[in-house]
């Protein structure tokens, strides 16, 4: 491997430390705004996490220009492109009989996820409701009237 073709690598991985560090900046921002105890500090922290947006936005589309993203002129949102692979990937899921197999397996495993932690999260509000009218029965015995 030459200078020259790691240089690209180089590049790409700074822009994705910029893009956690801006995201993470962005992520803290309301949480810093909230806690904000004077006037300037509030405007200070509302343009860094401006700033860390905009960062942000400019540091993806830099990423995309580096590594070659393929976007189409005509298309501003690549709407046709994403329409085409929705439709190869709908083809895809009808002529192989071993993915729709696979995705009803998914569902069905799905399902017992979602029941298993119905359950849990019942049991644990019991349990809570158990302990708190076994303390206020508690409490209603030894102080109550």
């Amino acid at each position: 491997m030459t200078a020259y073709e790691k240089q690209p690598k180089l590049a790409l991985g700074l822009i994705e430390v910029g893009l956690t560090v801006a995201g993470v900046v962005a992520a803290i921002t309301p949480l810093a705004l909230w806690a904000s105890w004077s006037e300037t500090v509030f405007y200070i922290v509302l343009s860094v996490g401006c700033g860390a947006f905009l960062v942000f936005i400019g540091l993806a589309k830099v990423r995309g220009y580096l590594a070659g993203e393929p976007r189409a002129e005509a298309d501003a949102l690549g709407l046709k492109g994403l329409r085409q692979r929705m439709e190869n990937w709908d083809q895809l899921q009808e002529q192989d009989r071993d993915t729709g197999r696979r995705q009803r397996s998914i569902k069905g495993d799905v399902g017992r996820e979602f029941g298993f932690m119905l359950r849990v999260a019942s049991g644990l509000i019991l349990t809570a409701a158990a302990a708190f009218l076994g303390l206020w029965a508690m409490f209603e015995i030894y102080y109550g009237a």
